[in-house]
C-alpha cells in the first residue's frame, strides 16, 4: 500500500488496517514456522534424491520471501504508527 492510499483515511481506520496487516503478518510468520519445520524434518531423515533437495531448497525460498514480505510490511506499519502518533499529538482544529 503506498503512502497516498492510507494517509486519506481516518484514525479508526487506520487502526483496523494495522490490526489486518498485523494478522497478515502472523500468516507469514506460520509460513516460515512451516517451511523451518519441513526442512529440519526432510534434513534430519536424510536427503536421499534430487527431490529432497529441491523441497528443501523450495521451503527455504519459501521461507526467505515470507520473511522479506513480513519485514517490507513491518516498515510500512512503523510509517503508520508514526502517522497515527502525529495526529494524535497534534491540537485538533
Amino acid at each position: 500500500m503506498r503512502d497516498g492510499d492510507w494517509r486519506g483515511l481516518d484514525d479508526n481506520s487506520l487502526e483496523r488496517l494495522l490490526i489486518e496487516r498485523w494478522l497478515y503478518r502472523g500468516m507469514m510468520l506460520a509460513v516460515i514456522l512451516v517451511a523451518a519445520v519441513g526442512a529440519t524434518y526432510l534434513g534430519a531423515r536424510g536427503l536421499s534424491g534430487l527431490t529432497d533437495r529441491l523441497t528443501v531448497a523450495v521451503l527455504v525460498a519459501l521461507a526467505l520471501a515470507a520473511a522479506s514480505v513480513a519485514f517490507v510490511m513491518r516498515q510500512q506499519d512503523l510509517r503508520i504508527h508514526r502517522e497515527l502518533r502525529r495526529r494524535r499529538s497534534s491540537p485538533g482544529p
